[in-house]
């Protein structure tokens, strides 16, 4: 319930907003691109991009990521997906034969997918027909995203072994607290069901209830009795609300911080997370030193620091391309940016995901 890999609902909607828009936006430079697609948008060593050859691949990212496609309509953010795109296609160059050979079999399987999709999808067909991507078009796109995720996982493992045990370390001390091994009590009273996304409460309710759900804690009514009368944790309800010695880097920020400082044994002031409105109580924190880190945990903050180097590696990449975007004049949507959404180094979209211009089944694939 915690949990912050978990995708809310409310972001699942969004999506489905994302692919209504992508779909009209597309529809739209369809409509207004006769003639024009052969003009240069970007140039870099060794070759060029033109407006067309973006159009499709912005149309294939549209089947496999249309958040992320939603974005590449934006003026500032498409241009770093146009280097995005060079970049890719250049260093795919380097896989091996047998990556190769594994990203076909891969392309291969999503042709068949394909195919039958459109069969019975008449928005992925349209969607399809309107950015002038064909299936075999489609199926190469693929190919290429599959034989990039496979490049960069290879180089982030490549990578990894480089990562000195003092960077570890000051990666660490930059939030120690994130280690910080916690037992709270909690009780939540749900705004949102995060099985159906459907309302439970408004925020207004939800917060009133929340405060009567204290008082009846302070004075002295049962944890276990009212956790599972009112909370809507799963994960919880039926034991009191107990998250026994947890480490909080696992928790959504919100209730992270409030378990990394509230008063221990004292029931604070609701807390709102994405969830609704918690009612906690810390009964223990306890800090974990550098040197008493686990393994696992080690190895994960090893893999970020990995992951930082690659993206400097892609980045020096992308510089050595001289790279220059020549796109034309736009007008700025209204849409405003979301930091979780901007574009990144790493491969957005999954190979092994389905083709579908269904939100609810690309969000899924995540």
């Amino acid at each position: 319930m915690l949990h912050r890999n978990r995708m809310p609902y409310r972001r699942l909607s969004m999506l489905t907003l994302a692919l209504v828009m992508l779909v009209a936006l597309i529809s739209a430079c369809g409509k207004n691109d006769k003639g024009a697609g052969a003009t240069v948008i970007a140039t870099y060593k060794g070759g060029e991009v033109t407006e067309k050859e973006f159009n499709k691949y912005a149309t294939f990212q549209s089947i496999m990521n249309p958040q992320a496609a939603m974005y590449m309509s934006i003026p500032q953010i498409k241009e770093q997906f146009v280097k995005q795109y060079i970049v890719s296609k250049v260093l795919i160059k380097d896989i091996s034969k047998e990556e190769d050979k594994k990203a076909q079999t891969a392309a291969d399987s999503f042709k068949k997918q394909l195919e039958d999709a459109r069969k019975t999808d008449a928005s992925l067909k349209k969607l399809m027909d309107d950015g002038d991507l064909s299936v075999k078009e489609a199926v190469a796109q693929y190919k290429d995203l599959a034989a990039f995720q496979s490049f960069y996982g290879a180089k982030g493992e490549e990578l990894k072994p480089t990562v000195k045990e003092e960077e570890i370390k000051a990666e660490y001390e930059k939030a120690p607290t994130d280690y910080n091994v916690v037992t709270v009590r909690h009780i939540l009273i749900g705004t949102v069901d995060p099985n159906t996304g459907a309302e439970l409460k408004s925020e207004e309710d939800a917060l009133k209830l929340a405060k009567e759900v204290k008082t009846k804690l302070e004075t002295n009514e049962d944890w276990a009795a009212l956790a599972k009368e009112y909370s809507t944790d799963d994960g919880s309800k039926d034991k009191g609300g107990l998250y026994e010695k947890q480490t909080a880097k696992g928790w959504v920020p919100e209730f992270k911080e409030a378990a990394n400082t509230q008063e221990i044994g004292v029931i604070g002031e609701p807390v709102k997370t994405q969830f609704g409105y918690h009612v906690m109580k810390v009964e223990s924190r306890e800090a974990t030193a550098y040197d008493k880190l686990k393994e696992t945990d080690k190895d994960e903050i090893k893999t970020a620091v990995a992951s930082t180097k690659l993206n400097e590696f892609l980045t020096a990449e992308q510089d050595k391309l001289e790279i220059k975007v020549t796109l034309p004049q736009e007008p700025t949507p209204s849409a405003s940016g979301s930091p979780s959404a901007s574009p990144s180094a790493s491969p957005s979209s999954s190979p092994s995901a389905s083709p579908s211009a269904s939100p609810s089944a690309s969000a899924g694939a995540k």
